[in-house]
């Protein structure tokens, strides 16, 4: 590890030189010690004062800053921003639409934390859209409309004020086209269609377009519409990455009052039995809503519903305060090996073990199946087996980097807890994801070659049963049986034992 000067001499020297934030990161993240990253940056800016002419180097050093107190320092928060700052900084292609709702706009103190949070981003090469809703509580449409408009105007110069040059696309400038509410008078009118030339004009440019929920009809009348209904229109067009709601609360909550963090589609939509949470009406509907969007986006994309100042944290680790909503395939459960494509199958396993399975491996475990908990793709499996203890025994738990990243394995650990109430399984004493395991065990023993985990049991007779079962068992990979011609652990995460 540096010590204080090393690290107080290295963000001098990036200071001076500009040296943008996506650079600079890695080499501070190695540290690995908050406390000193915080105290050296703090010194640094009490020793190098920035004048008017160095505002943005200012903002950018501020940024690095902000970065370590809002996300920290652990390297896989880290490494997760960093692949995602690299896949999409500088690229042409919009990373997320944003909606911010009325209350935040109202809030001095939610808004000037939303603007800097979207500043933020922008800076650092990635692209969000915004839109400003037209809904509100006023009696008429020309208040309803004013209110909406000196809103977006706020937030453009709170926007301006961090260094970010922002246009608001007013009603009626071309952008969105709608029919009139069907019983006339001033409701919400039906959307049509966005044009998104005024919107790639202004990315051009490097202003961040602020869209109005507000449409125009071909004889130039202009009526509010749904500002979810402008969202999901635009994101269909753009395909970005995250579609955000940003309000004052963040997500849904639970019975118990705890945020409902994770929701799977069209999984969570399917089925609501042995869930924790039960659904309400209005969840329900959004649950509906956000489906039918991200069955048309690309199957990374996501949708969030958070809070302003929590913002970045949801975006880039997984400390927020909101609801996640993705794309899950199904989890199909077998009792047998009879339906299962075995090919496939060892395929999947190779690639998360890099070893080869013996060849005998599915004869010999055909007698002995418990349940397969398979995802519909075959990209992530729990294989569990019959034990003499009665407690089931996972033999194998893998799922490939790429659906790792895209929630396979919790919602896989999530579907074996609702329907194994005890399990125990092994994994040797150096694999990576034990880290994981502990966290997700009650119970656990070390014998400096294995590791052996345990949930759902309270016995500690039965505990050291399970234990002997689980260090007798022969292994399943062949002896120096590396794999070197498929994908490195980069690409596929090995997990299990």
């Amino acid at each position: 590890m540096l010590s204080w000067k090393l690290v107080n001499k290295l963000c001098i020297s990036s200071f001076q030189k500009n040296i943008p934030l996506s650079l600079v990161l890695p080499e501070l993240i190695k540290l690995g010690c908050r406390k000193n990253l915080i105290r050296s940056l703090v010194t640094t800016s009490r020793r190098f004062p920035f004048s008017n002419g160095d505002f943005m180097s200012n903002l950018r050093n501020s940024d690095l800053s902000r970065f370590l107190i809002e996300i920290g320092t652990d390297p896989k928060e880290a490494r997760y921003w960093l692949k995602t700052f690299k896949s999409h900084a500088g690229s042409s292609d919009l990373f997320m639409v944003v909606t911010v709702d009325n209350g935040v706009l109202e809030n001095h103190s939610m808004l000037e934390k939303f603007a800097s949070s979207i500043s933020f981003l922008y800076r650092n090469g990635i692209s969000p859209l915004l839109v400003c809703g037209g809904e509100g509580n006023q009696s008429t449409f020309m208040a309803r409309k004013d209110y909406c408009i000196r809103n977006a105007l706020k937030l453009n110069d709170i926007l301006e004020s961090h260094g970010t040059n922002a246009r608001v696309l007013y009603p009626g400038c071309g952008v969105v086209s709608a029919e009139r509410p069907e019983h006339g008078g001033s409701g919400t009118g039906h959307l049509l269609n966005v044009s998104l030339d005024i919107i790639k004009s202004s990315l051009a440019t490097q202003h961040l377009p602020i869209v109005l929920s507000y449409g125009e009809t071909t004889q130039g009348q202009i009526f509010p519409i749904s500002s979810w209904e402008l969202t999901a229109q635009m994101s269909r067009l753009l395909q970005p990455k995250k579609v955000m709601l940003i309000n004052l609360c963040g997500g849904f909550l639970d019975e118990q009052g705890k945020v409902i963090a994770n929701i799977n589609l069209p999984t969570d939509l399917v089925s609501t039995e042995n869930k924790i949470w039960k659904p309400t009406e209005e969840l329900t509907e959004t649950m509906i809503n956000v489906n039918k969007l991200l069955c048309e986006l690309p199957t990374d994309s996501s949708v969030v519903i958070t809070s302003a100042d929590t913002m970045l944290r949801e975006l880039f680790s997984h400390q927020g305060s909101g609801t996640f909503f993705r794309s899950a395939e199904a989890i199909h459960r077998y009792t047998s090996l009879d339906k299962i494509d075995l090919d496939r199958l060892r395929a999947l396993l190779h690639k998360s073990f890099l070893k080869a399975l013996t060849d005998t491996y599915f004869d010999e475990i055909s007698s002995q199946i418990h349940a397969v908990y398979l995802s519909e793709s075959y990209s992530g499996v729990a294989i569990i087996l019959k034990s003499p203890t009665q407690v089931p025994y996972m033999c194998k738990f893998a799922v490939t980097n790429k659906a790792q990243g895209q929630g396979t394995g919790e919602m896989l650990w999530d579907h074996l807890l609702r329907c194994e109430p005890h399990l125990f399984w092994r994994s040797k004493t150096d694999n990576p994801i034990n880290t994981w395991y502990f966290k997700k065990c009650e119970g656990s023993y070390n014998n400096h070659m294995w590791l052996v985990f345990w949930y759902g049991v309270s016995d500690p007779n039965l505990s050291a049963g399970l234990i002997k079962d689980a260090l007798r068992r022969s292994e399943s990979f062949v002896p120096n049986g590396f794999i070197h011609n498929i994908p490195s652990d980069d690409e596929e995460e090995r997990m299990g034992g």
